[in-house]
């Protein structure tokens, strides 16, 4: 379920023509609930059998969860359910790490080959959050469709975001297939901004950076790669984020914009409001606060502890660890000191920060990941011989120029969100910065692309 595959927007105009044509012969809309739960499962069966089939497990767990509930439930019975729910997704993404780890690299074949079934994360997360929800709050146990519905909407299903039970579950009860044209236009100007974030900026940046040769001992072209990859991981998750908002919209559902402008805030505390926005929410509702919250003495430790579970769960690796610990202690910092620094010294110091600790999320050898971060670190390391040859990283000026090219175009993207923070991406939803994405997406789409980066989470 790709948004920047063509197949996905053929089988998704197909199967609402589909719909279209059978709402017109029988002329009632009571169906229009099982028509979505159908649409929904086909896209995932479409993506893989084994997605769909790892899927119904973790629904069919969390559905006959909930009818067990009646009253008060014991304490276990929460942990339990959830465990049982989370078993697909850690075998699918850590058995291969700690089969490697425990067996020194020589984990079986078949664990080597392992490929984690497109949104397992997202929507097992959100089916957890629904049986807490429900118990906890003693809410009314949805039916079977609405459960269904509410589990696999195809807008959020494979990279959120994702939903709480109060925020979504009443729109998919009262769901119906409607032509609100003024909800139709305004969703597809978000679709437009996601496959122009996608396809031209991301998938370019990607091509680019992907012939530059990275010497780990010069630390100018391991900042250019961090820089690039800093930029490429922005528009790949601001690009699904977005489609997924405005397919949603045009379907007359709001859901939560998981992604607001995040490298304009001055803070980890704030950029964490603001990228994946449904998963910190996730993580502070069913994570920190259950465990004390802002009222435990133990405070710090158990926020960089959130933080090295939400690393855990970006991906199966040591990188992604250290990861979570630098964000967690980033986070603490502001907290730790009185003294507030302006904006203005404050925003530039947080985006080096951020720009370095990318380079732990996307480097996965622990050996190179080690020499690049010590040639950072290494002030006599920054010389002006090593600084003249960060043009030879690239194969050619060509290369050098489109480098630069793409760089500056998602650095201005990036400053007209800026420009209108207070209503987010209001200039690039504007009918005109629209018709001029079409064009670049057109002229400038590369030949070939990847999946989105958070698919493989």
């Amino acid at each position: 379920m790709n948004f920047s595959e063509t197949d996905f927007w053929l089988s998704l105009m197909l199967g609402l023509s589909l719909i279209g044509i059978i709402r017109i012969l029988i002329k009632k809309s009571r169906f229009d609930r099982l028509f979505l739960a159908c649409l929904s499962l086909l896209l995932l069966a479409l993506e893989s059998l084994l997605t769909l089939g790892v899927f119904l497990f973790v629904f069919s767990v969390t559905y006959l969860a909930l009818r067990r509930v009646t009253g008060d439930v014991s304490k276990g019975f929460i942990p339990s359910i959830s465990l049982l729910q989370l078993t697909p997704l850690i075998f699918y993404k850590y058995a291969p790490f700690f089969f490697g780890e425990l067996s020194q690299g020589q984990s079986p074949e078949f664990l080597k080959n392992l490929v984690i079934p497109v949104g397992l994360s997202f929507y097992t997360f959100q089916m957890v959050g629904l049986v807490i929800d429900t118990v906890k709050g003693s809410e009314k146990m949805p039916g079977f469709l609405d459960s269904l519905n509410f589990a696999s909407f195809f807008p959020q299903i494979v990279a959120g975001p994702i939903e709480r039970r109060k925020d979504l579950l009443p729109q998919i009860e009262t769901f119906h297939f409607t032509l609100h044209w003024d909800l139709i236009e305004h969703g597809i100007r978000w679709i437009i901004l996601g496959l122009f974030m996608k396809l031209t900026l991301a998938e370019n940046i990607a091509a680019e950076s992907s012939v530059v040769e990275i010497d780990p001992a010069n630390p100018f072209p391991v900042w250019l790669e961090a820089l690039f990859f800093t930029f490429r991981i922005y528009f790949d998750f601001a690009g699904y984020s977005l489609i997924a908002f405005g397919l949603a919209k045009c379907l007359g559902i709001e859901v939560t914009l998981n992604f607001c402008c995040p490298y304009w805030t001055n803070n980890f505390r704030d950029f964490w409001r603001h990228w994946h926005v449904s998963l910190s929410r996730w993580f502070r509702d069913y994570l920190y606060i259950p465990l004390g919250g802002n009222r435990s003495p133990w405070k710090p430790a158990l926020i960089v502890l959130v933080f090295i579970t939400s690393g855990i769960w970006h991906g199966a690796g040591w990188n992604f660890i250290i990861w979570g610990i630098l964000h967690g202690i980033l986070v603490l910092l502001p907290s730790l000191s009185k003294f507030r620094v302006p904006r203005w010294i404050a925003w530039p110091i947080h985006m080096v920060l951020l720009v370095f600790t990318w380079l732990f999320f996307f480097e996965r050898d622990p050996c190179l990941l080690y020499q690049k971060v010590t040639t950072l670190m290494n002030p006599f390391c920054y010389t002006g011989i090593h600084l003249q040859e960060i043009t030879a990283a690239f194969p050619s000026k060509s290369a050098f120029i489109a480098s630069a090219g793409i760089l500056a175009l998602s650095a201005l993207t990036i400053l007209m969100e800026g420009i209108a923070l207070k209503k987010p991406y209001i200039l690039l939803t504007h009918r005109l910065s629209c018709l001029i994405m079409i064009l670049m997406i057109y002229l400038l789409k590369p030949a070939s692309h990847h999946d989105f980066i958070y698919f493989n989470f």
